[in-house]
């Protein structure tokens, strides 16, 4: 039987080529990225019809860093619960949410890291979900390469992509 994807992001799932999860899973998958570069919760929210239109059984949500740099913790909690909420009702469908990265921006980092931990709350919650721990992962990534390039604070490198998207492979198979 197809599982069906959708990945509802920001630019770091939009640069990602889906987090390269089209071949880590195979083919009894199909994965849809729907992520738009600059995207917050809010503008997801007001665009529910786009998510509609798309049949899901799993959303992999990868919102927050454009929220930390526009509402800060403002908020984060009540529009992810309403999104999740929406996206679970239309389609009988599961979430996956993203504790991201923290990025090499030192001015967002504890608002991201605030906003995860608010992710971790909405789990106890909302059983239903379920959460890929980016955060740790890059907190505890002790390769000899950096994770994000000079020139961009924000999006990883190829790295930092194959990092995430091992963590959402194996949290789909449940390995």
């Amino acid at each position: 039987m197809q599982r069906r994807i959708t990945i509802v992001g920001d630019s770091l799932g939009q640069w990602s080529d889906g987090f390269g999860l089209k071949s880590k899973l195979g083919s009894e998958f199909t994965v849809t990225d729907i992520s738009v570069a600059g995207y917050t919760t809010e503008d997801w929210l007001q665009n529910k019809e786009r998510m509609n239109e798309i049949p899901t059984d799993l959303w992999i949500i990868e919102l927050g860093t454009n929220d930390a740099m526009v509402y800060g913790t403002s908020g984060f909690e009540s529009r992810t619960n309403k999104l999740i909420s929406h996206l679970e009702s239309t389609q009988n469908s599961k979430a996956i949410l993203t504790a991201l990265p923290l990025t090499n921006m030192a001015s967002i980092q504890e608002t991201i890291r605030t906003n995860n931990q608010t992710l971790r709350q909405l789990k106890t919650s909302k059983p239903t979900i379920e959460i890929v721990e980016i955060e740790s992962i890059f907190e505890s990534y002790s390769g000899n390469l950096p994770l994000y390039p000079i020139s961009d604070p924000i999006h990883p490198n190829q790295i930092g992509y194959e990092l995430m998207g091992e963590a959402y492979r194996k949290k789909i198979l449940g390995i």
